[in-house]
């Protein structure tokens, strides 16, 4: 009788245990180091469920990985969940996929080449114009890039492919490699601002950062968010208007509720430890912006695992 009984304690905690897989992006990067600050604050509470944080590529990566079993979350921008969605809304919707947690912000960077004028655009005065500005609180038109080709390297590639598709500018995105001194097209680039290959970009002087306007922006996409991004520009620190699109941490959803505890219990656990992780000089400094969105109930437009409310009544 107790062989039986340990047997079933044992096939038991065997269907209970989960190790989750994490997909984060590179060793050096936001995604990944956040990734382990979550292991190290909430590994102890999930036990016997565990997470693993593991490389990869980013954010398609990750929604990928999530496809294929790879993995069983993963840190994805909203503009590229919501991209792909659209593209492929079998694969990538709300039932399959949940949020845990919203993450930090990146900053979209348009970077265009001082004078530049597409050769076949329809919009010459409005370049012209825009080139030629006194005006400061004047916005830079996304319809102005329509038809045209743009490059971008990495993660952003997917981002530049996104605007392109949301502000129907049947955009060629071309990817390129980092060099200030190819001014044949213009540049998308996102990063936490301010980003490295953006300040090389403006130190050239050959180079205008767009300014853009958040209202038209979130009329067409209202995931993208508001932001003001300073950088260095000949000596003085500019501020620049653009949009951001916020990091999530998402997890595959199952049909039978009870495979979606452990997810529940990490973001309650995140929730729960959103101060500490804020707070803590050894964790990465995005958390506190995280800590801000919990705060102030500030949610994407995409479902989300529920609070183990159990474990917030005894909090």
């Amino acid at each position: 009788m107790k062989i039986k009984l340990l047997l079933l304690t044992l096939f038991t905690s065997s269907i209970s245990a989960q190790t989750l897989n994490m997909g984060t992006g590179g060793e050096s990067g936001n995604y990944y180091q956040m990734g382990q600050d979550i292991a190290s604050y909430c590994n102890t509470e999930l036990s016997p469920s565990t997470v693993n944080i593991m490389q990869s590529g980013g954010s398609i990566s990750n929604l990928v990985g999530m496809q294929n079993k790879q993995y069983s979350l993963g840190m994805v921008q909203e503009d590229v969940l919501f991209y792909n969605a659209k593209r492929d809304p079998k694969k990538v919707n709300r039932n399959r996929l949940k949020v845990l947690t919203g993450l930090h912000e990146e900053s979209i960077h348009l970077l265009i080449p001082k004078g530049y004028q597409p050769k076949d655009s329809k919009n010459k005065s409005m370049w012209s114009k825009f080139f030629g500005k006194k005006d400061p609180s004047l916005k830079f038109e996304l319809s102005m890039l329509k038809g045209q080709t743009v490059g971008s390297w990495g993660g952003s590639l997917v981002s530049a492919e996104a605007l392109g598709f949301f502000f129907n500018l049947n955009l060629k995105v071309k990817e390129v490699t980092d060099n200030p001194n190819d001014l044949s097209q213009p540049i998308v680039l996102v990063g936490g601002a301010p980003y490295k290959p953006v300040q090389d970009y403006l130190a050239t002087g050959k180079w205008t950062l767009a300014p853009l306007d958040f209202r038209a922006i979130n009329q067409q996409a209202s995931f993208y968010l508001p932001q003001s991004i300073n950088y260095q520009i000949g000596g003085k620190v500019v501020s620049t208007s653009t949009v951001g699109v916020r990091a999530l941490l998402i997890g595959k959803s199952y049909r039978k509720k009870s495979r979606n505890e452990a997810m529940s219990n990490l973001a309650t656990c995140i929730y729960q430890n959103a101060v500490d992780l804020a707070d803590d000089p050894d964790t990465n400094p995005n958390w506190a912006s995280v800590y801000d969105y919990i705060e102030d109930d500030d949610q994407s437009d995409w479902s989300y695992f529920p609070l183990n409310e159990s474990k917030l009544a005894n909090q």
